[in-house]
């Protein structure tokens, strides 16, 4: 988060882990929260979802324009949404 806030000029906001059984990253006004279970996937997935969820901070909602801001981060978007898709039904879901 930290790493790619300043290239969309944003403040990097509080980060919190998730255990979401069908959300890999959320945003809102109290911060960013990420899956735990994505620590299981590439780095370059983790840095899409990343990108996808600090572009929220730019665009509250799934434009094309918010597409254009996480291509700012991420050119190779839309391959990476594919593999987490792919890979990510690959994770167990695991309860508490």
């Amino acid at each position: 988060v930290r790493e790619h806030a300043p290239a969309l000029d944003v403040v990097p906001p509080p980060l919190r882990l998730s255990a979401a059984r069908t959300r890999w990253g959320s945003c809102s006004r109290h911060g960013i929260a990420l899956n735990w279970r994505l620590i299981f996937l590439p780095l370059t997935i983790v840095d899409y979802v990343v990108s996808h969820e600090l572009a929220h901070l730019r665009e509250m909602n799934h434009s094309p324009r918010f597409w254009s801001v996480v291509e700012q981060l991420c050119p190779d978007w839309r391959a990476r949404r594919l593999d987490l898709r792919q890979l990510g039904r690959e994770i167990p879901v695991i309860s508490c």
